[in-house]
């Protein structure tokens, strides 16, 4: 339904969500492995000049996790991205 899609666009907050986990998308991707939160947090203020909220970018890899979408957890708070993550035998 239009009126849905218009309401779900225009809602504050959510450009800014999904903002703050491209960063953290492309904080890991130009890593090229596995980083622990607190050195995303750190990166991306660094190279983007963005401060993520350590609770709120968690909560929102973990539901990128759970939904089986772009993120991985490899270790307690530590992400990667599901594209980069490769299986060494």
């Amino acid at each position: 339904n239009i009126i849905n899609r218009f309401q779900k666009a225009v809602q504050p907050g959510a450009k800014k969500r999904t903002l703050k986990i491209e960063i953290a998308k492309n904080v890991l991707r130009i890593a090229g492995r596995p980083l622990h939160v607190s050195e995303i947090i750190q990166l991306a203020e660094r190279d983007f000049q963005v401060t993520l909220d350590r609770d709120s970018i968690v909560s929102a890899i973990l539901k990128k996790v759970n939904a089986g979408k772009s993120f991985i957890r490899t270790a307690p708070n530590t992400f990667a991205l599901k594209e980069q993550h490769t299986t060494k035998s």
